[in-house]
């Protein structure tokens, strides 16, 4: 015969786990207002760059090195200063000009830099660019820029304090 268990009831003190639990709570608290906060504050995601500001981390200050831009398009390349127009066709003879402006600038990378400003529909233009310009020590920058965004050369080398060439 089967013998019958008597049931007793299990008292479980929580207390100790409340407290990581409040702690848990707090911690997703201070992540989602983070989080809240920056989309508040930059609902696009919009970068800021100030032209005076964006020089070489290792640039220096009092000095700071002169940007070269390369706007990659899909119908080809304009190159800053000069707006020099670059089509795929000359972008694969050996001297174009943006291999002349790379060499210009690695031979003044103390002073110089270059900025790859990226259009929508560009990427056979962007790769090529991106590849000319990782086999050279230089500092480059690369921003992603709207197909409408024009281009205010004038306005740029005033902000900049640059002298055309």
């Amino acid at each position: 015969m089967a013998h019958q268990r008597t049931k007793t009831k299990t008292d479980l003190d929580v207390t100790g786990f409340l407290s990581i639990m409040s702690i848990v709570t707090g911690l997703i608290c201070l992540i989602l207002f983070v989080i809240a906060l920056r989309i508040a504050m930059n609902p696009k995601l919009i970068k800021v760059v100030s032209f005076k500001l964006f020089t070489s981390s290792r640039a220096d200050p009092q000095n700071p090195k002169s940007p070269s831009y390369i706007d990659c398009g899909p119908e080809g390349l304009t190159l800053y200063p000069g707006k020099t127009k670059v089509s795929w066709n000359d972008l694969q003879r050996p001297e174009n000009a943006v291999v002349q402006m790379l060499d210009k600038i690695q031979a003044n990378a103390d002073n110089e830099y270059v900025i790859v400003m990226v259009r929508p529909q560009s990427v056979k233009f962007y790769r090529s660019v991106r590849k000319m310009v990782g086999q050279r020590p230089i500092d480059v920058g690369y921003d992603a820029i709207d197909a409408d965004f024009k281009v205010d050369w004038d306005a740029a080398v005033r902000a900049l304090g640059m002298s055309e060439e």
